[in-house]
């Protein structure tokens, strides 16, 4: 059983779908290129 109080800290509905979105991009978009970028030392401006 969850405590009552915990509810106060626990992220709307929204937010979570926010969050579980934004992932969801990084993953596809920013993840495939993150370490060649990272090797290269440099910032994409594509």
């Amino acid at each position: 059983m969850t405590d009552p109080a915990f509810d106060l800290y626990r992220p709307s509905e929204e937010h979570e779908m926010l969050r579980e979105t934004v992932r969801a991009l990084a993953e596809a978009k920013i993840a495939p290129f993150a370490a060649q970028v990272d090797e290269e030392g440099r910032f994409p401006q594509e």
